[in-house]
């Protein structure tokens, strides 16, 4: 009974860093996207900033607890059994990471694109409105930076 539950517990935990871990990084990376689109928005700011807080540290420790605690206090790894269930089940939501990543992608490339060209516009419709001004600058400047941290966060992910 025992051994059933430890099994469970672990692969609860297998479960958790493999969806947990892209699904945290992408709310991170809104975070990011959200702290540096904000402009003097003292809302978006502090949302992006929780964001970027909670989801970051989040991340790491989905990615980093259990083999910490393993390492401490695991004992060295036993004959499997034969509760394949379970197993199954992880084995089965493992591709849903790399379909966040590339979701994200194909979404990200359009609105990146648009932030863009929406930066331009307003840059240009500013007039003599320095506030303006900058928020064209700043969505013009970001969106290549935004695009960026898009396309390496999964690059970067598995090297963790």
């Amino acid at each position: 009974m025992v051994d059933n539950l430890l099994d469970a517990v672990h692969q609860l935990i297998r479960l958790a860093q493999i969806v947990g871990i892209p699904v945290l990084s992408c709310l991170f990376a809104l975070g990011f996207i959200l702290l540096l689109t904000a402009g003097k928005n003292p809302i978006r700011k502090r949302r992006g900033m929780i964001f970027i807080i909670v989801f970051g540290i989040g991340t790491f420790l989905i990615a980093y607890v259990p083999a910490i605690i393993h390492s401490f206090a695991g004992e060295a790894p036993g004959q499997t059994s034969s509760g394949h269930s379970v197993e199954q089940l992880v084995d089965s939501a493992m591709p849903v990471g790399s379909i966040i990543f590339s979701a994200l992608k194909y979404i990200a490339i359009p609105i990146t694109g648009t932030m863009f060209y929406i930066g331009i516009f307003v840059r240009l419709m500013a007039g003599k409105n320095p506030g303006r001004k900058r928020l064209g600058i700043g969505l013009t400047m970001f969106s290549p930076l935004t695009m960026g941290v898009v396309l390496l966060i999964p690059l970067l992910l598995p090297k963790l």
